[in-house]
């Protein structure tokens, strides 16, 4: 029996980016309204100014700074009104010493404005004569040409995963479509004679298929999209007959179960005879009997059948997978800091992942451990997110901050 040769998550990272860092995903445009979510690959450079014109960010009245200067409740600045701009038309006058224009919130003020004194601060005197009770800086209440954005000015960089305030961003830039990269395709694979198919009942000794629809959930989350999901009996040849069809219509393929070192554990020699495997056992609880290879240029991810297992390794192995992809971390403000209510207890010389539940409490976010035994896919459903722990780790104490990783 071949044993594991168990390696550790960071060394695992490096071998991904040594093996894979030159795949290239393909790109696509699409319509700005179905953009969200999706990752630039290409920088985005604005061709016009935002906003075009200088304007008013609040309701009042335009004027000169020495009209207005010491004006005060008790010595109030009287004004001449002249005009008015109009919301979504150019105001073609301009403003002189002594005099003042109403200029509604994002309207265009007149050219020689050199700041906006709110309406409540004025007080009208018949038609044409205004007091203003209050004061200016320069430029205050305005928002001149190119403040927000400059023509030539980079908005977003490529790896930039749009947002529904990018969305905005880019429509005012002009943007109507955006060149984003294809969503990685996922061939996901399920093995084992006693699998069944959700839906179906199961006999004394079978074992329905959880592992297909978490792990296809997960891929969707995670950015990727789920291109097939089949299942292999306990056969080499079905194996391969699986994996290779996934690798002709994927861009990675991922094995559930087979992947450890029992008699019926196929995945590391069919991996083998159909490329090279560069990871057997991967030092981490849960989760050791993790394969990982290259197959017609392509990543192959073997994961334990233990299904909890299975979802927090996948979950590990396929952020990194996407930030190689993508050249980009695509997750780093996927998590928060609390502090931990209890000890827990780290695996000697294994990077450990502990699941948890997180609350409001009185001085912050608390984390409680959620604990089950081996196999308990509502391990998972009843917690949160999850910390790590390194090799070099004993545990965590109450009352230490802990980041947690959110699912």
């Amino acid at each position: 029996m071949e044993l594991f040769e168990v390696k550790t998550t960071d060394e695992m990272k490096a071998l991904m980016e040594k093996y894979f860092s030159d795949y290239a995903l393909g790109t696509e445009r699409v319509p700005l309204g179905r953009a969200l979510g999706r990752i630039l690959a290409e920088p985005v450079v604005s061709g016009v100014n935002v906003p075009h014109f200088d304007r008013s960010v609040v309701d009042g009245y335009a004027v000169k700074l020495r009209d207005v200067q010491g004006a005060s409740e008790s010595i109030p600045a009287f004004l001449k009104l002249t005009g008015a701009a109009e919301m979504g038309r150019e105001t073609k006058f301009s403003l002189h010493a002594g005099e003042t224009v109403y200029v509604p919130t994002g309207g265009m003020v007149p050219e020689g404005t050199e700041a906006m004194v709110m309406i409540e601060f004025t007080e009208k005197f018949g038609d044409d004569e205004l007091a203003i009770y209050k004061g200016a800086g320069s430029l205050e209440n305005m928002m001149l040409t190119g403040d927000d954005i400059r023509a030539g000015e980079p908005v977003f960089e490529a790896g930039h995963t749009i947002r529904p305030q990018d969305v905005g961003v880019l429509s005012s830039v002009g943007v109507v479509d955006a060149l984003v990269y294809k969503k990685p395709g996922i061939t996901i694979i399920s093995t084992g004679d006693e699998i069944v198919r959700p839906g179906q009942t199961p006999g004394l000794g079978e074992i329905v298929d959880i592992n297909t629809p978490a792990i296809a959930a997960l891929t969707e989350k995670l950015g990727a999209e789920v291109i097939e999901t089949a299942y292999a009996d306990d056969d080499p040849k079905a194996i391969e007959a699986a994996i290779t069809r996934g690798l002709e219509t994927s861009d990675a393929v991922v094995l559930s179960g087979g992947s450890s070192v029992g008699e019926r554990d196929y995945t590391l020699t069919v991996l083998n005879d159909l490329g090279e495997v560069f990871l057997h056992g991967l030092s981490i609880k849960p989760g050791k009997p993790t394969i990982m290879g290259k197959a017609l240029g392509k990543p192959v991810i073997g994961l334990p059948g233990q299904p909890a297992s299975a979802i927090m390794v996948y979950m590990v192995v396929m952020k990194k997978l996407m930030n190689i992809f993508h050249r980009t971390d695509l997750y780093k403000n996927q998590y928060i800091v609390g502090t931990l209510t209890e000890n827990v207890h780290a695996a000697p010389g294994r990077r450990t992942f502990q699941t948890v539940a997180v609350e409001a409490g009185g001085d912050g976010v608390l984390v409680r451990p959620t604990y089950g035994k081996s196999g308990m896919i509502t391990l998972l459903a009843y917690s949160d997110g999850y910390i790590e722990m390194t090799e070099n780790e004993e545990g965590k104490n109450p009352g230490d901050p802990v980041k947690v990783m959110l699912f």
